[in-house]
């Protein structure tokens, strides 16, 4: 089906069947990081906006993709990254009133060796509640210490290794990580540490941080990985087949019930004309689903036309049809509200080629003449835009926080003018907030009031 025929029918059963947005709900969220001396020379205070959109924009260099990938390590606990990032400390400010800060150890008294030895010394992790109030301090196992407790495992066959820093001693039934070694093995070792917090990782657990960085097309793990566009084609189908199962499961379900709810009664009672008007939206969404190729093509009518001519025993009948018909085809709605979106978004952008979604191939391209186009055979542009818009779209949980790295890379001046608009329309509709680092200009376009200046007007070399 033509795209303005696919757009028409997305307009006369919107709204019923679409969903209409979601509702950022009141789950934590991050205000606030500062970074002091990262690289050794920079200050960075970043407050993310309420807006939900957070832009931050500056030189290469100045450590924009750092601030990024320090947020994504912190909140997967992925310390030992993290402790590979040169800085002095970090602070983060949650809206539950809770503070995160991150400092290295120190080494002594202050040198200027031990200054830069500072930026590399093991991390203490301290939590605040409401202020100051302290709630515990934890100190991660640095890397130096895992390779230690590595070497002492390797010597005691009773310790196996479950995953990375953690081990199940055997003799006992317990699991010890890297310091519990260290209480047991060194000698003169006594000051066993906490390695981790669970009041953070409750915060954790209700709080997604997702970094999208510059690498987005290039095929990760085994030498066979599929190009990232292609994996994107192939978690459509998996999308495809996971909401037409629960279709199916749903039509089982009111199916086998249907006779047994007629004759209770207990459904609502619709007018003839309520009747005919809704057949008639429903006929309108399920032609809609089957040219988005998320429903099989119906031959002839779907649905009766001349329902006012009949009996009120009929219609009452027919009053539990269109209800459960509804039913049946909202699951489809989640899909295929960004579905839509996804096909709005690329339409304009596609010269001369259009994107296809079929429950067999996931995602295709065709040209105008309709003969197929490779998704690898795209330009990069074109492969980065289905990309991140499908990241967005289909990979994103609600209110999650993303970080965006470089959203510029690959498109051109017209598509980057157009990312602002196109990212608060998806955000819209899945519900997260984004931090965005990038160069660009006409990323920022006028959306001025979105920049955040702890990276432009605040940069500090420290001396």
């Amino acid at each position: 089906m033509p795209q303005k025929a696919i757009a028409h029918d997305y307009t006369l059963c919107h709204h019923r069947h679409i969903a209409k947005g979601v509702v950022m709900n009141d789950s934590i969220k991050i205000q606030e990081i500062y970074i002091s001396k990262l690289y050794g020379i920079y200050n960075h205070r970043v407050s993310l906006r309420n807006g939900g959109i957070t832009i931050i924009h500056g030189a290469n260099g100045v450590g924009k993709t750092a601030v990024l990938k320090c947020l994504k390590y912190i909140f997967d606990w992925d310390i030992e990254a993290l402790s590979n990032v040169p800085f002095r400390t970090i602070h983060v400010g949650l809206s539950n009133d809770t503070n995160i800060s991150i400092s290295r150890q120190s080494n002594g008294k202050p040198t200027e060796k031990s200054d830069h030895l500072n930026l590399s010394s093991p991390l203490e992790i301290s939590f605040f509640k409401s202020g100051s109030s302290h709630v515990e301090t934890v100190s991660p196992i640095d890397p130096e210490m895992l390779s230690i407790a590595k070497l002492m495992a390797e010597t005691r066959p009773w310790l196996r290794e479950v995953r990375h820093g953690l081990w199940f001693d055997e003799k006992n039934g317990n699991s010890v990580d890297a310091w519990d070694l260290a209480y047991r093995y060194i000698p003169n070792k006594k000051n066993k540490r906490r390695t981790r917090s669970a009041f953070f990782d409750k915060i954790r657990r209700e709080l997604n941080v997702k970094l999208i960085d510059t690498y987005r097309l290039a095929a990760r793990g085994t030498e066979n990985s599929k190009l990232t566009v292609d994996q994107c084609a192939s978690n459509m189908v998996a999308q495809i087949e996971a909401v037409s199962a629960e279709y199916a499961q749903m039509c089982q379900t009111l199916d086998q019930s249907f006779p047994h709810r007629l004759i209770a009664g207990d459904h609502e009672f619709l007018s003839a004309d309520s009747v005919s008007e809704r057949l008639k939206k429903l006929e309108a969404y399920q032609n809609w689903l089957s040219a988005m190729g998320l429903l099989a093509t119906i031959e002839g009518p779907s649905f009766p036309s001349d329902v006012k001519s009949l009996s009120l025993g009929k219609i009452e009948t027919m009053s539990l049809f269109v209800q459960d018909s509804e039913s049946k085809l909202s699951v489809f709605s989640t899909l295929a509200d960004r579905c839509f979106v996804l096909f709005d978004l690329l339409k304009g952008k596609f010269a001369h080629k259009r994107l296809i979604i079929n429950k067999e191939r996931g995602l295709s391209v065709i040209s105008e003449m309709g003969s197929d186009i490779p998704l690898s055979s795209l330009s990069s542009g074109e492969q980065h835009e289905i990309v991140l818009m499908y990241e967005l779209l289909f990979k994103t949980s609600p209110n999650s926080l993303l970080l965006i790295d470089e959203p510029e890379i690959s498109l051109h001046v017209k598509w980057q003018k157009s990312f602002i608009k196109d990212l608060k329309r998806i955000r819209d509709i899945v519900g997260f907030d984004a931090l965005i680092a990038t160069h660009s200009p006409f990323i920022v376009g006028d959306f001025h009031e979105l920049m955040e200046g702890g990276l432009k007007e605040q940069v500090q070399h420290l001396r």
